[in-house]
């Protein structure tokens, strides 16, 4: 029988020690055509193809603001958005598969932006609703606009800004680790890495290999 190990998640952001501190966790999980049968961890150049599951977990702080921007191999932006729950006003922290599905269509870099803020980023959110129904030109204007906002807020590109991601010691499924023979087994539901970011912004730039 595995034990359940709560852990304690920003625990700053929590008890408000630090109020511009901000952190997510997140995991890329893929079942692979190739393999499955295995439930595999994804990373940044991870090699993946065509029709292969690919599901992005996140667990974030409740009244902050998490968005997952996408920009497909066939470089078209979408914006993903936590769904509500019902238990949300019980909880402090949110555990939220936020995007699922195969991969299909044309081959490339799949580009996953993942941010979480204390403020909401109302410039941003505006550019990507226009985006999505602006004719084809209109779409190259406005990628181009959200790529420069994107930038900016990426600390491998603003000095200024810090985000740094560390692996977790043992994959959590909404904020539980499991203790027992199978305590290191990847599940669909997983949270595998933490990203911890400052001036109120947590930032994570993830680039699958789409052969």
């Amino acid at each position: 029988m595995s034990k359940l190990i709560p852990f304690i998640f920003c625990i700053n952001i929590l008890q408000g020690e630090v109020a511009e501190d901000i952190c997510f966790r997140y995991g890329f999980i893929g079942q692979l055509q190739s393999n499955s049968d295995s439930t595999v961890e994804l990373g940044d150049k991870s090699i993946v193809h065509t029709g292969d599951a690919v599901r992005i977990n996140i667990g974030y702080v409740k009244d902050s603001y998490f968005y997952l921007i996408y920009l497909d191999s066939e470089g078209l932006y979408s914006l993903h958005l936590p769904e509500d729950s019902a238990d949300e006003n019980r909880l402090d922290t949110l555990y939220k598969t936020i995007l699922k599905g195969r991969l299909s269509g044309s081959t490339g870099n799949e580009t996953f932006y993942l941010l979480n803020r204390n403020t909401p980023l109302t410039e941003l959110t505006k550019l990507l609703s226009r985006y999505e129904s602006a004719p084809k030109k209109g779409k190259i204007k406005l990628g181009k606009k959200i790529q420069t906002q994107l930038d900016a807020l990426d600390p491998d590109v603003k000095a200024d800004l810090s985000s740094i991601a560390s692996r977790l010691d043992k994959p959590l499924v909404g904020g539980v680790a499991f203790r027992g023979k199978d305590d290191d087994d990847l599940k669909v539901g997983s949270l595998t890495h933490e990203c911890n970011g400052s001036a109120g912004i947590a930032f994570k730039k993830i680039v699958l290999d789409h052969k």
